[in-house]
């Protein structure tokens, strides 16, 4: 049987491995797009890919981030984010 930690801590996990997963994908549509410009400068609709698909890249970049404080929080510190806590009781395991 899981217990609170363990349900915690796979659940934060699960939370940054997917975070990765997103950033990753971000990461290769922008190298795509960035491909689609060997001459460096881009047509006007490829400067939108380009700044869209730099916006999705910093913002996956942004939800690691979030991800590995969460852990390390919950590692470090004992602290639990309130949106995955049981109960909504404000309790630390």
């Amino acid at each position: 049987m899981e217990n609170d930690y363990q349900r915690v801590r796979r659940t934060l996990t699960q939370e940054f491995d997917a975070a990765v997963k997103r950033r990753d994908a971000a990461a290769a549509l922008f190298d795509e797009v960035r491909r689609d410009t060997p001459s460096g400068l881009p047509h006007p609709d490829g400067t939108q890919r380009i700044a869209n698909a730099s916006r999705d890249y910093s913002a996956a970049l942004q939800e690691v981030a979030r991800a590995a404080q969460r852990i390390a929080d919950f590692q470090i510190r004992g602290i639990v984010p309130d949106d995955i806590k049981m109960g909504g009781s404000g309790t630390r395991t």
